[in-house]
Formats: structure tokens, sequence, C-alpha cells
């Protein structure tokens, strides 16, 4: 073999070897990505959950503190009674 073959066989497995590298980086960053906005995902469907009992404990609190003031005579709301 020649040192021109040797040459020509050694930019060609060195192409190859770079195209390799180059396609293992892009994989890498690509399941970086996606892990990362499956992180978020989660993240956010978890402050989404929390928020969402947050806010059933406030409508229950809400509908318990309605029922005890319905249980009290209330005051009328005629607005009219002072007319004429």
């Amino acid at each position: 073999m020649s040192i021109g073959q040797i040459i020509v066989l050694a930019v060609i497995v060195g192409a190859f070897v770079l195209f390799a590298a180059v396609l293992a980086w892009g994989d890498y960053r690509a399941q970086e990505l996606a892990r990362r906005i499956r992180d978020r995902d989660r993240k956010d469907a978890a402050m989404a959950a929390s928020a969402m009992a947050l806010k059933k404990a406030d409508k229950s609190a809400a509908v318990a503190s309605g029922t005890a003031q319905a249980r009290w005579p209330q005051p009328s709301d005629d607005r009219l009674q002072h007319v004429g």
C-alpha cells in the first residue's frame, strides 16, 4: 500500500468517525432536550394537581361556610322597602 493510499484511507475513515461523532452528539442533545421537556411537563402537572387540590379545598371551605351562613336568619334584601 503506498503512502498516498494510506492518506486517502485515513481521510475516509476520519470522515466516518467525525460523522459518527456528530450523530452521537446530536442524539445526546435530542435526548437531553426531551428529558428537560419531560421534567418540565411533570413539574407543571404536579403544580396543576396541587393547585387543583387547593382550589377544591377552597371550594369545600366556601361551601361549608355557605352552609353555616344558610342556617342563620338572613336580613331581607328587599331594596324597595324604603320606597314611597
